[in-house]
């Protein structure tokens, strides 16, 4: 005679559903750990960044500060209102360089004030578009074409002086001496006088 098996579970009813909500509460537990070091972080490098940009913020303020009390000292404004102020100068000089126009007169009068005496200018040409002065000439020494590169870049009227040839020749006569020719290119600046009087 054979004994049917019966089979009894002994845990408590519902102990699988507690066991996976366990599991679940643990999974979320962990995630907003993750979550929690994860903004951490982010506050902490937004926070070191914040601090790079105000050290810069204060660094550019401190040398803006310093340029404009040297430029103070030297009777420069660079004032809020006086940067404002600046296009408006800019475009006043520009209307009356249409209304003036190019003057070759003034050209030769600021060259002849930076030109050493004992230096010869063969030719003087103008480029209209860029204020751009071509200048061929000889001279005796290249101590002298020195000195004409120092006073040209001395002169108001001149900037950016550029040497663009030199040689050493002598003469064909009977004395042999040597001499220097050049070419050179120098900015040239027609409205100087009027942006020097509008700054006074």
């Amino acid at each position: 005679m054979m004994v049917p098996r019966v089979h009894i579970s002994l845990s408590a009813p519902g102990l699988k559903r507690l066991t996976l909500t366990q599991s679940s509460l643990k999974a979320i537990t962990a995630l907003g750990f993750a979550l929690c070091a994860f903004f951490w972080w982010v506050d902490t490098n937004l926070h070191q960044k914040i601090d790079a940009l105000e050290n810069q913020t204060y660094m550019v303020v401190n040398q803006t500060s310093q340029v404009v009390a040297k430029a103070k000292a030297k009777g420069m404004d660079l004032s809020d209102q006086a940067i404002q102020n600046i296009p408006k100068h800019i475009s006043f000089v520009e209307q009356v360089r249409e209304r003036v126009g190019f003057s070759w007169t003034q050209l030769l009068t600021d060259l002849e004030s930076a030109v050493p005496k004992n230096l010869k200018m063969r030719t003087v040409s103008l480029d209209e578009k860029t204020n751009t002065v071509l200048l061929n000439g000889s001279t005796k020494s290249l101590q002298d074409l020195t000195r004409l590169i120092h006073q040209l870049e001395k002169h108001e009227a001149f900037h950016d002086v550029i040497l663009t040839q030199h040689a050493k020749k002598k003469k064909q006569d009977t004395t042999k001496q040597s001499f220097v020719v050049f070419s050179m290119k120098v900015s040239y600046d027609p409205t100087y006088r009027i942006s020097k009087m509008i700054k006074s």
